[in-house]
């Protein structure tokens, strides 16, 4: 925000300048034009661009943390496919797979409409967390573990949507987060009440 904030101020300066430039030798251009009304109108123009740019940062931050998450999210998932032996859980994990497919798909959509570019991995955090699953544990303990990461998977998911909901520009990528959280919060609900059976 601080750059932000100096990148505008900056722009602002920089027309000021030009403005005052122009004032000191002649308020009149060769065609009787006023000089000072017209880059004034280019100031304000550096301004807004800035601030559509920086909007767009704001806005394209998200969808790439978005897109990333996802990637990792779906990895963890198939991994309650495949390696679960719990059966209620292999049924949760595709069926939570189906719909974060749904909403990767929103996502590339919606970033490519904007220009976006999405990240092509998820930096190894799927494979790291995976990893992490399968060290230590297996059969009725790795489905606990596995549970355990999907209720906080989905905790930190949910908070990153709702902050995001507040402070994106775009209203269709605001719609499009909000759509998105009450099947981020069935998940978690449903995580939740596997990992009370599981404790009993």
């Amino acid at each position: 925000m601080k750059n932000t904030l100096t990148l505008q101020v900056l722009v602002v300066a920089i027309g000021l300048s030009v403005i005052s430039c122009n004032n000191s030798e002649s308020n009149k251009t060769e065609n009787g034009t006023d000089t000072t009304t017209t880059v004034k109108e280019e100031a304000k123009s550096l301004v807004a661009e800035v601030k559509d740019a920086v909007n767009g940062n704001q806005d394209s931050n998200f969808v790439v943390k978005a897109a990333r998450t996802n990637m990792a999210e779906l990895k963890v998932l198939q991994a309650g496919m495949d390696n679960g032996s719990n059966k209620e859980l292999k049924m949760h994990a595709k069926m939570m797979i189906t719909d974060h497919k749904k909403m990767g798909g929103k996502v590339s959509a919606y970033a490519t409409k904007k220009g976006y570019t999405l990240p092509a991995t998820d930096d190894g955090k799927g494979d790291e967390a995976v990893t992490g699953l399968n060290k230590n544990t297996k059969g009725n303990d790795w489905d606990k573990a596995w549970v355990n990461h999907m209720v906080d998977a989905h905790k930190d998911v949910i908070s990153m949507f709702e902050s995001a909901q507040k402070d994106v520009k775009d209203e269709e990528l605001r719609s499009m987060i909000t759509e998105s959280l009450p099947t981020l919060h069935s998940h978690l609900d449903m995580m939740n009440n596997m990992h009370e059976k599981m404790s009993k």
